[in-house]
C-alpha cells in the first residue's frame, strides 16, 4: 500500500491478473464490451416476445447479474487506474439488483445482505425508500442478521422512534459469536445510532477484516478484496452526519475502495451513471435502467409478510411500458 492506503500499481496488477484467472471458473464478463454483447443477445433471444413479457423476461436475466457487472467493473477500474468504471458499475448493478423476480420466502430484509452494500457505496440513497418502504415497518421474516440490519436501517434512515426499542435492543442482543463480518455490521450501526463515531472506525476496520475471511457462496480470493459494506456504511454514515464524518479513514484493508471513496469525496459524492448505453442497440433495456423503480411492499399472511413479487412485476411493468412508448 502507498500512503493513506491506496494501492501501488504492482497490487493492482496483481489483481486484474486474479480476476482474469477466476474469469472460466466464475463465469466473470471479460471486458465491458463482453458485457454489453451478452445484452445485446439477450435482447435478441427475447425480441420475438410481446413488450409485456420481454419486460418479465428482463427482470429475470438481469437480477442475479449486479455483482458479475460489479466485479467486471472493479477490474476495470484496476486496470485502467480510473474508479469511474466501477462507480458507474456500482450505479448500475443497483438497479439490476432491485429486478430480483424470484420469491425468497423473506420480507424486505431480503436485500440487506448482497444490494444494500452497492446501493450505500453507490451513493443511491433514495433507493433505500425502493427497498426499504417505510410501509413495510420493519423486518419480521427472514435471518436474524438480515432482519437487524434492515431494521438499524430503516430506523436510522427515516428516525420512527417507535422502531427503536425492536431495532436497537435486539441488535444490541445479537450473538458475540456470529461472524465477525455480520457482528461487524450491526455494531457500525449501532454506533451510529448512538452517534458514536469512534467506534464506528474500529468496526469499519472489522467490517474488512471479516470479510477478508468470508466463505459465503461465491466468495473467492478476489471478492474478499472488496468490502462494499466498509464503504457503504461510511456513505450512509456520511448521509447521516455530514462532515463529522469526514474526519474518519477509511481502513487500509479497505483496498481499491480506498481509492474509490476518494474519487467519489473528489465529484461531490455525486452518483454515478449507467456503465453503458443501450438506447440504440436495446431499448428497452435502457429504459428498465432508466426508470425509476417501485418500492417492494410485502403481501402478508396470517403471520408474516414476503416481498410481493406479482405486484412489483406488475409496478415495473407499467412504468417501463409507459416510458418505453414515450421513448
Amino acid at each position: 500500500m502507498t500512503k493513506h492506503g491506496m494501492m501501488t500499481k504492482a497490487q493492482k496488477d496483481k489483481l486484474v491478473k486474479l480476476y482474469c484467472e477466476l474469469q472460466d471458473e466464475k463465469h466473470y464478463y471479460r471486458s465491458l464490451n463482453s458485457f454489453k454483447k451478452e445484452q445485446v443477445k439477450r435482447g435478441d433471444y427475447c425480441a420475438d416476445a410481446p413488450t409485456e413479457d420481454q419486460v418479465e423476461m428482463w427482470l429475470r436475466l438481469l437480477g442475479g447479474d449486479g455483482y458479475d457487472l460489479v466485479y467486471l467493473g472493479a477490474m476495470l477500474a484496476l486496470q485502467k487506474d480510473d474508479m469511474r468504471y466501477l462507480d458507474d458499475a456500482l450505479y448500475t448493478a443497483t438497479s439490476m439488483m432491485q429486478f430480483a423476480s424470484m420469491s425468497s420466502g423473506y420480507d424486505h430484509c431480503i436485500y440487506a445482505w448482497n444490494l444494500l452494500p452497492v446501493l450505500l457505496s453507490a451513493n443511491r440513497f433514495d433507493d433505500i425508500k425502493h427497498i426499504f418502504p417505510k410501509e413495510n415497518g420493519l423486518s419480521k421474516n427472514g435471518m436474524r442478521v438480515l432482519k437487524l440490519i434492515t431494521n438499524l436501517v430503516m430506523y436510522l434512515y427515516y428516525g420512527e422512534e417507535e422502531w427503536r426499542a425492536e431495532a436497537v435492543d435486539e441488535g444490541r442482543s445479537f450473538s458475540k459469536k456470529a461472524p465477525i463480518e455480520q457482528r461487524a455490521i450491526v455494531d457500525c450501526l449501532l454506533s451510529l445510532v448512538d452517534k458514536d463515531l469512534d467506534r464506528f472506525a474500529v468496526e469499519l476496520d472489522n467490517i474488512c477484516k471479516g470479510k477478508r475471511r468470508a466463505s459465503e457462496y461465491d466468495d473467492n480470493k478476489f471478492t474478499r478484496q472488496f468490502p462494499f459494506f466498509a464503504l457503504g456504511l461510511y456513505n450512509f454514515a456520511r448521509r447521516l452526519y455530514g462532515e463529522e464524518v469526514e474526519n474518519i479513514a477509511l481502513p487500509d484493508d479497505a483496498g481499491a475502495l480506498i481509492e474509490l471513496h476518494e474519487y467519489q469525496k473528489a465529484n461531490g459524492y455525486a452518483t454515478g451513471k449507467n456503465i453503458a448505453d443501450f438506447k440504440e442497440t436495446v431499448p428497452l433495456l435502457d429504459v428498465l435502467l432508466n426508470i425509476e423503480l417501485p418500492p417492494m411492499y410485502l403481501v402478508f399472511d396470517k403471520r408474516y409478510g414476503y416481498t410481493d413479487i406479482d405486484r412489483y412485476k406488475s409496478d415495473v411493468t407499467e412504468i417501463a411500458l409507459k416510458s418505453f412508448a414515450r421513448d
